[in-house]
């Protein structure tokens, strides 16, 4: 496999040097040339040794790791997010990173990671076109599972359903996720814009997988057959939506 000049943010210095053991036991066509311990030591070197690769830490003193993103007009870079935080998944997949990996790094998360790099690097560009346009348009959410996360391109998100303080996500291969969000949480991220809309208080849609939909019994049919009642409060805004 061809070699992937990278560098390391992270204000510990622990960390850094555990990443880069890591990388060169079990990532070997990684080349770290820089490691840097804030965000404009980070700018400095990214300007210097042009990287192809950045392992960016979210959390560090003065400026985060979002914010180095923000310090770039042209993005030539890809990146992995590296954190103690899970707080940050879905932030982080919506500016379009690689992947995001918690401490302690799970080496066949990593490894999994670079060779998604690696490949992305050889041929498709649209990772870095992502990151260059700053676009705050969702295309994944990072689902906690278990120990680790479910990654869900919002393109298979059949539904989503209120469950008290909690929320079930339902994908087109039948799958359910539950959690720990209210549903208002979803509308605000996804109702942006009309190919998510909000039904019932219960019930966001993807109108894109909606195959059949009853004005007269108010109820909406999904691709996977699943039926969603349309409430009176939101009919009107989701036929103004649906027929435009």
């Amino acid at each position: 496999m061809n070699t992937v000049e990278a560098i390391i943010v992270d204000d510990e210095q622990n960390a850094r040097e555990n990443l880069r053991y890591l990388l060169q036991t079990f990532c070997p066509n990684i080349i770290i040339v820089n490691e840097s311990s804030n965000v404009d030591q980070a700018y400095e070197a990214i300007q210097k040794y042009k990287p192809k690769l950045v392992f960016l830490d979210i959390e560090m003193p003065r400026k985060n790791g979002f914010q180095l993103l923000e310090m770039f007009t042209d993005i030539t870079f890809q990146v992995i997010f590296i954190t103690a935080y899970d707080s940050y998944a879905i932030k982080a997949f919506e500016v379009s990173a690689i992947d995001y990996l918690l401490k302690p790094i799970d080496i066949s998360r990593l490894e999994t990671a670079v060779l998604k790099a690696s490949k992305n690097l050889l041929g498709d560009s649209g990772n870095m076109d992502a990151l260059k346009s700053n676009t705050k348009e969702i295309k994944k959410l990072a689902i906690p599972y278990k120990s680790d996360y479910v990654i869900i391109d919002i393109n298979d998100l059949l539904c989503i359903e209120a469950d008290r303080m909690y929320s079930v996500l339902h994908t087109k291969d039948d799958n359910h996720y539950l959690v720990s969000k209210k549903l208002s949480y979803y509308e605000e991220i996804l109702c942006q814009d009309k190919n998510f809309i909000r039904v019932h208080r219960s019930w966001i849609v993807n109108s894109n997988l909606i195959q059949n939909y009853s004005k007269k019994n108010k109820e909406l049919t999904l691709e996977t057959q699943l039926k969603i009642p349309v409430s009176r409060g939101y009919k009107d805004n989701f036929e103004s939506l649906l027929y435009n």
